[in-house]
């Protein structure tokens, strides 16, 4: 059934076929095939529904060798007879055609038009000079292929063809003519014999219900089909006829008609190992047509077709597919007839079909090109063959007694094996000789399954499935258990469920675990870190729903889970670093309430939680901590000392020493035995999305405030002098604490150092002392309810309008030496000054003044209680500072829309020398100054009250919240000092009273100036002006020329009426630099501003003049009117020019 290709014959005359022309012809004629690409639309396909061949073998041959036989009863194939006939003509005379030559190709046709599905062509050959010949113009005779053409095209189908013999004849232009009638001829020859033979196939399909139908000649007539389909090389239509034929079947088996097969397997000496893919290991066929042939030998001949076209495909990896599903399903079938077989006889056919099978592929696949994927699949197949060939060894193995009936040697078992005697089996034996010597050799046996194993784990190796290979790790594993290997076994064990861990083969990795624990208990192994990580994940498996089918062998589960625990502990103990073991489902810890608790008589709060312990014992730990995360960063740890959590769910308090107030999420939880941590992490408030599912959202916990604790504020220095090193100050409130030493630290993000060394105490602690370290501030005996204030300074920070400063604060109290709490908190500080200032000089002759305005640079107010403008000592004789302003408000408030103006007057000695002024700015914050009234007044009330105390910060932070909300008690505190505070706050009735009396006092009128809070100061350096000309340049009218002094009434001028006026311009050298003291004369130009558009001027309009100090020039001029109306003077501009040489060495 090989692929033989087409049969065509031809003939022609003797003389002919005895010539050189002829074997020159026949030569050249066997160089055309195979013949390509032929185009063939089967019986009922549309035109658009074709089938291409690419390649098609042409056998030919005289037509006297072929017999033409009587139809025989056994449908053939329709490529056992000729397809096409031919016959070849040389003839290029009418005379000769006519007398000899026509005859012959008469008697030719004759036989041939009696054949079936048989089609002919009559190929004339001539020379080109004959072929010119009969084309010359205006013949009138007949050539000779038209009058052939007029014999024999009787049906009007032109089966004549003209082939042109000259010296290129291996030209393809040559012969596409005759190739291409060729390709007809077949095609219409081979469709014809399809279609009356598929008209024979439906025909007995349709008569399937009738007696007297036989399958067997069914599919003998069908495969006459494929087999011819194959011929033609259209291998996915054959394979085709084979799959529908294969469907038939098991419909007939379904139906339970089996009558036309023999019985389900009569096997023969070496049906076990013999190649499942061979066709002519038995004259299959031959037993077809018997109705003789078993199912077993059916099936495998109707597999071995199929696999063969799939080969011609090169769809090898369908074949190990199609093979492995057949042994699986197949061998399944016979298990029902097992103690008929020989003793084994079913697991020596299965394991050797499954080798022969990948043998087969791998010599087939080596004239197939594979992609990479196809490459890989075909490989895992291949993995799966050889662990069906493991399989049979595992089932081989526990029959002998070689293997024990336990996983995972026992999984290929599908059923207890039935023990029969030997009187009921067959007396013949297996052939598989490897086999026969694992039967009886227990070595044999282990090292053969040694070799198919690692076959099978080298081609899931090469496919990229890991995980299948790492299962067969296992086997081995388990193998070396069996032979003794314990110290081998157990490594693998111990390292194999890392692997499957990813692939999430939970029962896979649990009974790994199972075994190496078994394997470290029989070989009495220290119980190490590796064998904790063991029992670990153990447990873990035991809690997933696995804890029966993992101790199915122990009696009682709980007893060894608890001894279990009881080793872990004690190997824990042992440890030397801490084992971390994440989200561990035996353990789990949620938040019991949503809002903690404040220590209350210490600081720190309080947390309850509920841990869940799912094992069915208690679990001995030492320590329970959950991870709480804040806004910006911040961290709470609240743990507590436990000595074991029951079953179930239990309730604990666990407490934190710091207790920084806000709103947490819980990050992470730890349960703690000695080195063995459990810890659970949970979701990430910044990975949490809108599809994020509400059971994912972390817990949210509240801290309330601790008004009592300890507690870090910066705030800016009471003085600021612009020009000297910066500082702020660094207040310690300690609340209820007495602090015997804490340590602070400060980091800005935005990289400005702290000089701690530097730092010294402000105010507060009467007792306090300050050691300063590098990179700390370290304060000792700080008394309970006191502040202490430390100026630090810093680095430049103008740059920054506010600075954050991360403070760390570690500190330990009196009472709880041992303890040791920390406190993070950020704070932000103004480090920008919060007003500016601008200045606007006015030179008048020796008496300056200046206009400094005051703006704030925030949306907060500002209050100015003086601004004063004093010189230097080394100038407090030259210059004299006088305030403009006769009456002032006792406060000035600068608002972000209201500025504030102070104005001086300056008068000094010229010539001496000027050292910078300093502008000293006294003010304070309105909020500042709200916070300390507010302080006052609770200061009062609890003075009066002494049990208030404990509530005095609460009592200031409701105040100051209310206030922050409104902005309606701003207008009303800046004129008259009222404080009214807005909305309710007597919620707690405790505190109502006190509350209303805070509102009394606060509301009282009082005046700005209260000095309640301490004021603050800013020294600007302000530089004293210098001008080295100061030039008054005048535009004086006179009532006639010959006047000496203005008129002092307002003269009747009219347009046109000569005006007039003189230009003075009086200079002085007050204001010149000291280096310019002894400069007596300057020359300078005034220039009158021309103003064509309303005054005409006559007279000099532009002029020099030297200039001395207290000098006046003067030069007249007179102006003309241009028109009525009101008229500005033109302006007078007075310039410098630059001083002869001469000019300068007459007056240096």
């Amino acid at each position: 059934m090989s692929n033989q290709g087409v049969l065509v014959t031809y003939s022609s005359s003797r003389e002919f076929l005895a010539t050189d022309h002829w074997k020159q012809v026949w030569a050249a004629l066997l160089c055309q095939f195979p013949l390509r690409t032929l185009v063939w639309r089967g019986p009922g396909r549309s035109s658009q529904s074709t089938q291409t061949i690419q390649d098609l073998n042409v056998r030919i041959a005289p037509l006297e060798s072929v017999k033409q036989e009587h139809t025989s009863q056994v449908p053939q194939t329709l490529l056992e007879k000729p397809l096409l006939n031919l016959y070849f003509v040389v003839c290029e005379d009418n005379e000769t055609y006519k007398n000899t030559i026509k005859k012959q190709i008469r008697d030719w046709h004759t036989i041939i038009s009696q054949r079936k599905y048989q089609e002919w062509l009559i190929v004339h050959i001539v020379r080109p000079e004959g072929r010119a010949a009969q084309q010359r113009m205006f013949q009138m005779k007949t050539s000779v292929l038209d009058k052939i053409k007029a014999d024999f095209n009787l049906d009007k189908k032109d089966r004549c063809v003209q082939l042109v013999w000259a010296s290129d004849f291996e030209n393809p232009a040559a012969w596409a003519e005759f190739i291409t009638k060729l390709k007809e001829g077949i095609l219409a020859a081979f469709d014809s014999a399809f279609t009356q033979r598929e008209a024979e196939m439906k025909r007995s399909e349709g008569q399937i219900q009738m007696p007297g139908w036989n399958f067997c000649t069914f599919f003998i007539l069908k495969e006459s089909l494929a087999i011819s389909l194959e011929g033609i090389n259209l291998f996915e239509d054959a394979l085709e006829q084979y799959n529908e034929l294969e469907a038939a079947f098991f419909k007939v088996v379904r139906d339970r008609n089996l009558s036309w097969f023999g019985s389900l397997i009569d096997p023969d000496p070496e049906d076990d190992s013999a190649p499942l893919l061979s066709t002519t290991r038995k004259p299959y066929r031959d037993l077809i047509l018997g109705n003789t042939i078993s199912i077993f030998d059916f099936r495998i001949y109707l597999l071995a077709r199929q696999c063969i076209l799939l080969s011609k495909l090169g769809r090898v990896a369908e074949i190990c597919r199609r093979s492995e599903k057949f042994l699986t399903n197949f061998g399944r079938r016979l298990r029902e007839l097992e103690d008929t077989l020989p003793e084994f006889f079913i697991e020596s056919w299965i394991y050797s079909s499954a080798l022969s099978v990948a043998d087969t592929c791998d010599t087939w696949v080596s004239a197939v090109n594979l992609s990479k994927a196809s490459q890989a699949r075909y490989s895992a197949l291949k993995g799966e063959l050889m662990e069906l060939a493991q399989q049979q060894l595992d089932i081989i193995g526990i029959r002998t007694g070689h293997l024990p009936s336990r996983p995972p040697f026992s999984i290929a078992l599908s059923a207890p094996a039935s023990r029969t005697t030997q009187s009921q089996r067959k007396s013949q034996t297996i052939s598989r000789q490897e086999l026969l010597a694992a039967i009886s050799d227990r070595d044999a046996l282990f090292d053969l399954y040694v070799t198919i194993t690692n076959r099978a784990i080298e081609y899931y190796a090469s496919a990229g499935r890991r995980k299948f290979a790492i299962k067969l790790h296992g086997n081995l594993a388990a193998l070396d258990v069996v032979r003794d290997r314990l110290s081998s076994a157990f490594d693998t064990y111990k390292n194999l469920p890392a692997h499957y861990a990813p692939h999430g083969w939970t029962s896979l990795e649990s009974f790994m675990r199972m075994q190496a624990l078994s394997i470290h208990t029989s070989t009495e192994q220290a119980k190490d870190a590796d064998w904790a990580h063991i029992v670990v994940d153990f447990l873990k498996a035991y809690v997933e729903d696995m804890g029966a089918e993992l101790l199915m062998d122990v009696d009682d589960h709980k007893a060894y889970v608890t001894g279990l625990i009881e080793s872990l502990r004690h190997a824990a103990a042992e440890l030397q670093a801490d084992m971390l073991y994440p989200d561990h489902p035996a353990l789990s810890v949620t938040m019991a309430e949503s809002e903690a608790r404040l220590a209350q008589d210490q600081d720190g709060a309080l947390l309850e939680v509920t841990v869940r312990n799912q094992l069915p014992c208690n679990l001995p730990v030492d320590e329970i901590v959950a991870v709480l995360a804040g806004h910006e960063g911040a961290q709470l740890t609240f743990s507590a000392r436990v000595s074991s959590i029951q079953p179930g769910s239990t309730r604990l308090t666990l407490f934190c020493p710091s207790s920084t107030p806000g709103m947490f999420a819980l990050q992470s939880s730890q349960v703690k035995m000695s080195r063995v941590v459990f810890e659970r992490k949970e979701a990430k408030l910044a990975a949490l999305s809108k599809t994020t599912r509400p059971k994912d959202l972390p817990a949210l916990v509240r801290i309330p405030k601790d008004h009592h604790a300890v507690d870090v504020r910066l705030r800016p220095p009471k003085r600021i002098e612009l020009g000297t090193p910066a500082y702020m100050t660094v207040s310690l409130q300690t609340g209820r604490n007495d602090i015997s030493v804490a340590t602070l630290r400060l980091v800005s993000p935005s990289g400005v150092q702290f000089h701690c060394q530097e730092a010294a105490i402000d105010e507060g602690g009467d007792n306090a002392t300050l050691e300063a370290a590098d990179d700390a501030i370290i304060l000792r005996d700080v008394g309970k309810r006191q502040i202490v204030t430390v100026a630090v300074p810093h680095s430049d920070a103008s740059s920054y309008h506010t600075l954050r400063v991360n403070v760390s604060i570690e500190y330990t109290t009196v009472t709880e030496p041992n303890l040791s709490r920390k406190l993070n908190i950020a704070r932000f500080v103004a480090t920008s000054l919060p007003i500016t200032t601008n200045v606007e000089d006015f030179f008048r002759g020796t008496r300056l003044f200046s206009l400094f305005t005051l703006s704030t640079t925030s949306h907060q107010h500002v209050r100015i209680r003086s601004a004063e403008l004093k010189p230097s000592r080394q100038d407090a004789d030259s210059v004299r500072v006088v305030s403009c302003q006769s009456q002032k408000p006792d406060i000035v408030t600068v608002t972000p829309a209201q500025s504030g103006q102070f104005l001086f007057q300056l008068d000094t000695v010229r010539g001496k020398a000027r050292d910078p002024m300093k502008l000293h700015i006294t003010y304070r914050m309105l909020r500042e100054e709200v916070e300390s009234f507010i302080n006052a007044a609770v200061a009062e009330i609890v003075a009066d009250d002494p049990s208030l105390l404990p509530h005095r910060e609460l009592l200031i932070d409701r105040l100051v919240e209310a206030l922050s909300k409104s902005v309606d008690w701003i207008e009303l505190y800046g004129v008259t000092g009222e404080l009214v505070v807005p909305g309710n706050l007597s919620e707690n009735s405790e505190l109502a009273s006190a509350f209303a009396r805070l509102k009394e006092i606060l509301g009282k009128p009082r005046p700005l100036n209260s000095s309640f809070d301490e004021w603050r100061d800013i020294i600007i350096p302000v530089d004293i002006p210098q001008m080295h000309i100061l030039a008054a340049a005048q535009l004086r009218i006179f009532a006639n020329p010959f006047s000496q002094q203005p008129s002092g009434q307002a003269l009747p001028l009219f347009a046109g009426q000569p005006i007039s006026a003189v230009v003075t311009v009086t200079t002085s050298f007050h204001w010149a630099p000291s280096e310019d003291a002894e400069m007596a004369q300057y020359l300078l130009r005034y220039d009158i501003q021309d103003m064509t558009g309303d005054w005409l001027v006559s007279g000099p309009k532009r002029g020099d003049f030297s200039a001395e100090d207290g000098s006046t020039f003067s030069s007249p001029v007179t102006l003309i009117a241009l028109h009525h109306g009101e008229l500005s003077l033109p302006k007078v501009m007075v310039n410098a020019l630059p001083l002869p040489e001469s000019f300068n060495e007459r007056y240096l």
